[in-house]
């Protein structure tokens, strides 16, 4: 009789051998599996110097009020004419907006700079209006004629860094 139970109990270790030895295996293919997936987030990451700012795009502050529009030429314009284009409009001369609109242009954001008549009558929010006065007001306007963006002219380089964030932002945020 015991060499009956020897003989018995002999195929069942063999069958903890085999059950252990696919069962290491699989782990170790599970963990070489996890790695390969690791590698491949990691190398997909930003680089650690990367920024993980959210781009919030602009404000809304309104519709454009009516104003008395000129285009680059000095021609008289219409604000539906603006429709479908970001748009910068001037209260005086401000130089640095070519070099913003080269800026922006180099990065695939078409920006129009058009001139409001400074002495316009239309009621401006009472925030712009000292700006309007003193000839310094910006307005970035978007493709669906609304002020998204209210700038001093006066600060050339934080506003045309600004004006600059605003349009590419304009051009690539997800909508309100």
């Amino acid at each position: 009789m015991s060499a009956l139970s020897s003989s018995s109990a002999q195929p069942r270790s063999w069958v903890f051998v085999v059950l252990g030895a696919v069962g290491l295996t699989v782990s170790v293919l599970a963990c070489a599996a996890l790695v390969m997936v690791l590698d491949f987030a990691w190398s997909e990451a930003p680089p650690s110097n990367a920024s993980w700012e959210l781009e919030v795009p602009p404000p809304v502050y309104g519709p454009l009020p009516s104003l008395t529009l000129r285009d680059e030429r000095g021609q008289p314009m219409e604000p539906g004419q603006l429709q479908g284009q970001l748009t910068l409009v001037q209260f005086t001369l401000v130089p640095l907006l070519r070099q913003v609109q080269e800026r922006l242009e180099t990065d695939g954001v078409p920006l129009r700079v058009v001139s409001a008549t400074s002495r316009d009558s239309t009621v401006l929010h009472p925030d712009w209006q000292p700006l309007r006065d003193s000839g310094r007001l910006l307005l970035l306007v978007d493709q669906r004629l609304q002020v998204r963006g209210v700038y001093d002219s006066s600060q050339a380089t934080s506003t045309s860094e600004r004006v600059i964030t605003d349009a590419r932002c304009l051009r690539s945020c997800p909508p309100l």
